[in-house]
């Protein structure tokens, strides 16, 4: 009986050695390549060895279909058109405990029937690549990085700019990658281009250790927003990086101590981005952006920010038309009523240390100057224009505002003022997109309707001689408590802006028809006092100051005007307005008058 067992125990070892000889290949160097269909194994068996599964060719086993255990310097290449596949169990590429030097480049595809496409377990030091159009999927784990035997998994990079996911939607336990809190020094960069998922309950990501992710592609829970798409656990502090152009679809979980999580969207980026868990963690917005802890949310601080800007150039456009009005040849009369029609382009460059947000504005108006006596004059401008900020927010505009010129108040032979007050009210109609990871697509449209009341004071006094009017500009903005569609609502804001100016216009030609002259304005405003904005972003207070760089402009304005005269009271002027300011804001301004009487 003993004598049979033996002979049994020795067949069975034949067998499975003829197995192994007939369907595993032991590689070792470089040059080695898969250009054939092939079941058969490959077993990387020496360090520094090279395989490549080429173009068109598939590579497919039960399990383990390219295996490199303990080897340092391992290089496998897959690819575009190639697959490396498992049949019915895991590990289409197994790299257990393998060396330093690891490299592992996918083009085409690695797939497994069962858990684990590529298999990391315990490897010391190596570099995953998934390049654009290149797939990695299995049932669940299809990355992993775990620790076993207590061996160390540590120093793995992966690079992803193609598509990663999971295909179980019945393991409440399913991940797309994953790694364990043993680990250490991961880091998962997830390009442009690239797209993790899966279609269930359980994080996408299990980001364990003190690993880190790099978002800038797309990380999804298809099973929906209120499922996770990353959860950080453990106490070694592991790190998010949310960087523009990247979305996230589904809450982050937080557990265990020390975590971080990093916004890079832009400077004015809105966003809001669930979390859930007890763990504790920090929250950065590393372009600056006023950021609310209580979850994760920020909101574009343009339209307040350039509420001071705003009232400055409404001031010095009715300064112009003042101008402008008062050089008409039927001005002398006193008894027509003066208008504009107005045109306007301004162009603001960002400059995102100092929260200066980047912006373009088109606007539209018309000013109508009446006189009602010999010193004074009735004020009515309208304008309406749209604001675009360049993170997805835009504002459109109607302005109301009236009131009136005391003109040619005498303070000697030589000099005589002007004074002007002006009041109006603004209707602002606000739509922006904001990343979030609560909806379906990662982002989320919100809009707004508000009012908002602004006050203009000011004076010019006229010199005879050839020196330059200078004026004094005081403005008020009061915009009340408002509330977004969703997730914002903020408190009052007040600003005060003070001004001072010099001006002048000259002659450059004139008859009893034409009349060409140059005017120029050079106005340096400030700030005199504003509130703290405070807002809410789903409840949790945030607030925002805006920089002291901010707070004072320089403009330089210089128009040429044409006006003609066709017949007596049949007047044309045309104006083309340029602006430079020191808050590097371009403009141009195109004004068309047409002299008429009521």
């Amino acid at each position: 009986m003993q004598k049979f067992f033996k002979t049994v125990a020795k067949i069975f070892l034949f067998t499975i050695l003829c197995f192994n000889f007939a369907y595993a290949e032991n590689i070792t160097g470089s040059g080695n390549e898969v250009a054939e269909d092939t079941d058969e194994q490959q077993n990387i068996n020496a360090d520094d060895t090279e395989v490549t599964v080429k173009s068109s060719f598939t590579l497919e086993r039960a399990n383990s279909s390219i295996k490199t255990n303990t080897r340092k310097n391992a290089t496998i290449v897959v690819e575009s058109g190639a697959t490396v596949s498992t049949s019915t169990g895991s590990n289409a590429i197994q790299a257990i405990d393998a060396g330093k030097g690891l490299s592992i480049t996918n083009s085409g595809t690695v797939k497994a029937a069962a858990s684990k496409a590529i298999n990391l377990t315990d490897v010391e030091e190596g570099t995953l690549t998934n390049n654009s159009g290149g797939i990695i999927q299995a049932n669940t784990n299809t990355i992993s990085m775990l620790e076993s035997d207590g061996d160390t998994t540590q120093y793995i990079t992966i690079n992803n700019s193609g598509t990663i996911f999971a295909t179980d939607n019945s393991n409440v336990e399913t991940n797309t990658i994953k790694t364990d809190d043993d680990s250490s020094f991961i880091t998962i960069n997830n390009n442009s281009g690239g797209h993790i998922y899966h279609t269930s309950a359980g994080p996408v990501i299990m980001l364990g250790g003190s690993a880190t992710l790099n978002n800038s592609g797309k990380i999804e829970n298809q099973d929906g927003p209120n499922e996770e798409s990353i959860t950080m656990s453990g106490s070694a502090g592991a790190k998010v990086n949310l960087n523009d152009g990247g979305l996230v679809i589904g809450t982050i979980r937080i557990t265990g101590s020390g975590h971080k999580l990093n916004v890079k969207h832009g400077p004015g980026q809105g966003y809001y981005y669930e979390t859930v868990g007890s763990g504790s963690y920090e929250i950065k917005d590393l372009n600056k952006n006023p950021i609310v802890k209580g979850s994760a949310g920020s909101v574009g601080q343009g339209s307040n920010e350039t509420i001071d800007e705003t009232l400055g150039y409404k001031s010095l456009n009715l300064r112009k038309s003042l101008t402008r009005f008062k050089k008409n040849d039927e001005y002398s009369d006193q008894q027509k009523a003066w208008g504009e029609i107005f045109s306007s382009f301004q162009k603001r460059k960002e400059k995102s240390g100092i929260l200066r947000l980047g912006n373009e504005t088109v606007g539209l108006g018309a000013n109508i100057i009446n006189p009602i006596s010999v010193d004074k004059n009735l004020i009515v401008s309208v304008e309406t224009g749209l604001q675009k900020f360049s993170k997805d927010h835009d504002v459109n505009k109607f302005n109301f505002s009236t009131g009136f010129q005391f003109d040619d108040i005498k303070i000697n032979e030589e000099i005589k003022t002007e004074i002007f007050l002006l009041g109006g009210i603004g209707y602002n109609d606000s739509k922006r997109q904001i990343l979030t990871n609560t909806t379906t697509s990662g982002l989320l449209d919100i809009t707004d309707t508000y009012f908002n009341y602004d006050f203009l004071l000011g004076n010019k006094i006229n010199f005879n001689s050839m020196l330059p009017d200078i004026g004094f500009n005081l403005g008020y903005s009061y915009t009340p408590t408002h509330t977004e569609s969703k997730y914002y609502k903020w408190k009052e804001k007040h600003v005060w802006n003070g001004s001072v100016a010099l001006s002048d216009e000259y002659e450059l030609k004139k008859n009893n028809k034409t009349n060409f002259y140059l005017t120029w304005i050079a106005d340096f405003r400030s700030v005199i006092d504003e509130n703290t904005q405070v807002f809410f972003v789903n409840g949790a207070q945030g607030s925002y100051s805006q920089d002291d760089d901010l707070k004072h402009e320089v403009s330089l304005s210089a128009g040429l005007n044409y006006e003609y005269e066709f017949s007596k009271n049949n007047i044309f002027l045309i104006t083309l307005d340029a602006l430079q300011t020191s808050q590097f804001t371009n403009g141009l301004q195109a004004n068309l008058n047409y002299n008429f009487q009521f």
